[in-house]
């Protein structure tokens, strides 16, 4: 005879089984469509600009696009002066695949330039993020190579501040300065991990380290809930990203 604690769990089991059934996917593919998902791996501090920690190792140009044809192409467009463009491309979600970050030329050249960069792009693995700058620099033979990209994390907004005026007793301010004072020493030890959409509003508030206090983190969370951000930028362009925001910003 099965014991009760066998029992339990193959009724676990078979519950978590028949809600996926219900869904006509498998119980492993139907949790994993209910966890939000970002544009960008990883996680980043808010309001920080670094380079692109993706991928580890630049790849090589030409495992990224043909480019013998693209500086072929790049003679037709006209280009006389240095262009970058921004490529996000593989697992990436969310934004134009090439774009322009800097131009020295007519914007109807730049655009005919990115036709032929976009054209030229090999098949991307979709099981790795790609995102990189190609630097075209323009001679008697065009020239070309890979930078990381900068990605800028979201910013939180200004707090809602709410102002009241009452009267305080003397021997009360001493009191009022320490929990204030610990109140504040709390608040700068709790951090959270934020989702941030492409538009700056707020997905998920997940807790990464506790100040000590529940009720602290709590507030902390859903003030971060209730502000709006800047949203994570790639070389300009908007995506959702995971971003860590400390509780005294």
């Amino acid at each position: 005879m099965p014991s009760l604690d066998s029992a339990a769990r193959r009724l676990t089991l078979l519950t978590a089984f028949a809600a996926a059934t219900a869904t006509g996917k498998p119980p492993d593919l139907a949790a994993q469509e209910q966890q939000p998902q970002a544009d960008l791996p990883g996680s980043y501090a808010a309001g920080e600009c670094h380079a692109a920690p993706f991928p580890v190792q630049l790849p090589a140009l030409d495992s990224v696009l043909d480019s013998a044809s693209l500086a072929t192409a790049l003679k037709s467009t006209g280009a006389d002066k240095p262009v970058v463009f921004g490529l996000m491309l593989g697992g990436l979600r969310g934004a134009p695949r090439v774009h322009i970050i800097e131009k020295k030329v007519s914007g109807q050249v730049a655009d005919r330039a990115l036709q032929e960069v976009d054209a030229a792009i090999r098949v991307a693995p979709t099981d790795r993020e790609w995102v990189f700058r190609l630097r075209v620099e323009v001679g008697p033979e065009p020239t070309m190579g890979l930078e990381r990209s900068e990605v800028c994390a979201a910013v939180p907004g200004p707090r809602s501040l709410q102002m009241r005026t009452f009267a305080v007793p003397a021997e009360s301010l001493a009191q009022m300065r320490r929990e204030g004072e610990e109140a504040a020493r709390r608040r700068r030890s709790v951090l959270h991990r934020v989702l941030v959409d492409a538009k700056g509003q707020v997905v998920v508030v997940e807790l990464a380290h506790s100040s000590g206090d529940a009720s602290t983190d709590e507030k902390e969370a859903d003030a971060l809930r209730r502000r709006l951000f800047t949203s994570t930028k790639v070389d300009g362009v908007a995506v959702s990203a995971w971003v860590d925001v400390r509780g005294d910003r």
